[in-house]
């Protein structure tokens, strides 16, 4: 029962039918799924702590990496559906279930769709970037619906500070096209100057999208400038949870339930995990060369090792005089019965032989050349 009125805008040269809005210093009813006040509470109330409302400002807080957000407890919906949704324009959550930050961001996405992206309405959406406290807009985590809104993460990423959190990218898919091992491309809008598109390993993370649906992409962006053609802005789609698709109908504001696509399988998952452990290794610091062997002399084994000094023999024993202690040194153990005999003298070294003369060199030998003999051959 709230009055309205009516709003034609249009989309470059293509007219669009006539939008709707709320009447100057006019509210939703308590009742209206579009309220931002109840979407925010709803929002903040699923979100575990990933979400808070500062007045009338729902501040969403954004990790320093993609991999703490697949690390929280996805949020379980089980109530109800809404009874009589005759125009489509109730707020879902996704399933398979989403990770809290993921779906709030989707929650925040199809709102503002919905709302057309009023300036009024989005300024009601914050982000908190990491290690700051000092929120800011909504546009420094989700780039789109525009292609100004690309192109500026694009100067981000090339030329500016790049972000150090995880980037959303909201746009339209209007194609799907095949890299060179025939797995399915997502092209989006085209920007100024660089083609925006989706790739991902796993072609079941991007079956399920089609030309002419809505996605949001939330992960790690780069720009990639290939020897030929446009330069791109590209994601590589690792989880499920990172693609969040729908369809919409602005001229009637009819919008399907939110999806994504299924997680990996327990082949898939396990043929990544073989794929990292085998780029782990191939990363890893080279093994150390084996030691090369020792050369082996040229005698024989027993002479290249010293002999082991021989033990001093011991004196004689006679009968006033006990037999001395064993010795400490290890060698062969002789019984008491056997009297130890004592060991022949060692010969007295041999006189060193006398060098001989030196010898006088003798001169060299003249070779004489000679072409002919005149007697024949000389011999």
């Amino acid at each position: 029962m709230t009055p309205v009125v009516s709003q034609r805008t249009t989309v470059g040269r293509a007219p669009r039918a006539a939008l709707f809005r709320l009447a100057k210093d006019r509210q939703h009813e308590d009742v209206c799924p579009l309220k931002p006040t109840e979407v925010l509470q709803k929002i903040a109330h699923g979100s575990q702590g990933v979400a808070v409302i500062e007045g009338d400002e729902l501040h969403l807080v954004l990790p320093d990496d993609l991999g703490q957000i697949g690390s929280t407890t996805p949020v379980i919906d089980t109530g109800p559906g809404a009874p009589g949704d005759q125009f489509g324009v109730s707020i879902s959550t996704v399933r398979p279930l989403l990770p809290p930050l993921i779906n709030s961001a989707v929650v925040i996405a199809r709102l503002l769709q919905k709302h057309d992206y009023d300036a009024d309405v989005v300024a009601q959406f914050k982000v908190r970037r990491p290690g700051e406290t000092k929120a800011v807009g909504w546009g420094e985590f989700c780039h789109g619906p525009t292609s100004g809104d690309h192109a500026r993460l694009y100067a981000r990423l090339t030329g500016g500070r790049k972000p150090e959190h995880p980037v959303a990218v909201y746009g339209r898919v209007t194609a799907v096209e095949h890299d060179s091992h025939d797995r399915p491309v997502l092209r989006l809008a085209d920007g100024r100057g660089f083609t925006l598109r989706i790739r991902s390993e796993h072609v079941s993370f991007l079956d399920p999208l089609a030309a002419g649906s809505f996605v949001l992409a939330v992960g790690t962006w780069k720009v990639w400038t290939p020897r030929r053609g446009r330069p791109e802005l590209q994601m590589f789609a690792e989880e499920h949870w990172q693609l969040a698709h729908w369809t919409y109908d602005a001229a009637t504001g009819r919008s399907s339930p939110p999806a994504c696509p299924p997680p990996l399988s327990l082949a898939q998952s396990t043929l990544r995990q073989a794929r990292a452990a085998a780029a782990a290794r191939k990363l890893a610091p080279g093994r150390p060369a084996s030691p090369s062997p020792r050369p082996r002399p040229s005698g024989s084994p027993a002479s290249a090792e010293p002999p082991p000094p021989a033990a001093p023999p011991p004196p004689p024993t006679t009968a006033a005089s006990p037999a001395p202690p064993a010795p400490t040194q290890p060698g062969p153990v002789v019984p008491d019965a056997v009297p130890a005999e004592p060991a022949p003298p060692a010969p007295p070294p041999a006189p060193p032989r006398p060098s001989a003369p030196p010898r006088p060199a003798a001169p060299p030998r003249r070779r004489t050349r000679r072409g002919w003999w005149p007697f024949g051959r000389g011999r």
